[in-house]
């Protein structure tokens, strides 16, 4: 389904004023919105004789609510769209804010794996509920990550003190943001590398600070490395 472009339609429209936009994000939206519904009832093989006898009216209602010409009534395309199969999906975006309906429970916004689906069955939650749980919970940990990597790192720890004689001008916090992204890598060694890359980074800039250009040791930095992810999957289990 080829989606009409709006901005191209209302760049061609001579006047601003409120009431023209409205009245041309009301046609764009008939026009996306008979155009699926058709291609929805294509899809499932039926004439609108036949989608008519399945919803017990006429062909001309069917038509009717086809056409790009006349207004909807939300009630008549959830019945249309009930009858082949499919879910309305509704949403509203105010600045940044973004909300959504559906007809479905079940149903959201973004294609969810099937793995997740069943796991929500198995916590007897809908799947909304259970991404909803999901995030709140990853962000928490997040947070938590955060914390902990900061914390030690402020510590008296004999590796948190070799790795703040190598941060120059930058500050816990923004390598502790460093540190969290390496720790989301899977292979141990893509972490290793990832983490010695980070003390690398800030020696770099405390060596350029104090006017000098030596070479860093990479044995010395990969055993920093491999001593600050251990103190790390020690608090961090």
């Amino acid at each position: 389904m080829k989606k009409p472009n709006f901005q191209a339609w209302l760049q061609q429209k001579v006047s601003d004023e409120p009431e023209v936009i409205l009245a041309g994000k009301l046609e764009y939206l008939r026009l996306y919105l008979t155009d699926a519904m058709r291609e929805i009832r294509n899809k499932a093989g039926l004439t609108q004789a036949q989608l008519a006898q399945k919803l017990g009216v006429k062909q001309a209602a069917v038509s009717k609510l086809e056409s790009a010409l006349k207004e909807h009534e939300l009630e008549s395309v959830l019945h249309y769209l009930h009858a082949l199969g499919a879910n309305l999906l509704i949403a509203v975006k105010q600045g940044d804010d973004l909300y959504q309906a559906s007809d479905n429970e079940g149903v959201l916004l973004v294609d969810v794996p099937d793995v997740v689906v069943q796991k929500a069955l198995a916590a007897n939650m809908s799947v909304r509920e259970y991404v909803r749980v999901a995030v709140e919970k990853f962000s928490s940990e997040d947070n938590g990550l955060k914390t902990a990597l900061v914390k030690l790192l402020e510590s008296n720890d004999s590796v948190a003190v070799k790795v703040r004689a190598r941060l120059g001008s930058r500050t816990i916090q923004e390598v502790a943001v460093e540190l969290e992204k390496c720790l989301s890598l899977s292979e141990e060694e893509d972490r290793i590398f990832a983490v010695k890359n980070v003390l690398a980074d800030s020696m770099a800039v405390a060596e350029i600070n104090r006017g000098t250009s030596d070479e860093f040791d990479e044995i010395e930095l990969l055993d920093l490395a491999e001593e600050l992810l251990e103190k790390l999957a020690a608090i961090w289990k």
